[in-house]
């Protein structure tokens, strides 16, 4: 079972697979911008423990141009081996543009924390 509810909250049962597009917003929510990824961006999903910080994350996946769809949205998928092993509860998901620039590469946060919730079978 899948349901993302319209403020971004995830429920995935342990051990089913999961495809989404992910919308890189460079507007506002009024006048919403597409950011389509260019060839040295990277995009991060972390799913990690309540209190857990994003670079010990539990999960984490890496999106690049080449995960692209038709619309120009990266697609996260996770498969059953990701979640399988996790203990049924509440996790929190974060996702983060790197984008490279002179010097320091720049980070965005495109989702903030949000909660994602592991079911049971």
């Amino acid at each position: 079972m899948l349901n993302i509810s319209n403020n971004g909250i995830i429920r995935l049962s342990r051990g089913d697979s999961f495809s989404c597009p992910v919308f890189v917003n460079m507007g506002t929510e009024l006048v919403p911008i597409r950011y389509e990824l260019q060839d040295d961006d990277k995009l991060y999903f972390a799913l990690m423990e309540p209190n857990q910080p994003f670079e010990e994350a539990i999960l984490k996946k890496v999106l690049t141009k080449d995960d692209l769809n038709e619309n120009g949205d990266a697609v996260l998928t996770l498969v059953p081996s990701d979640t399988e092993n996790l203990v049924v509860g509440l996790y929190y998901y974060t996702i983060k543009l790197r984008r490279p620039t002179e010097g320091e590469p720049q980070v965005d946060t495109v989702v903030p924390n949000r909660q994602f919730w592991i079911e049971g079978e």
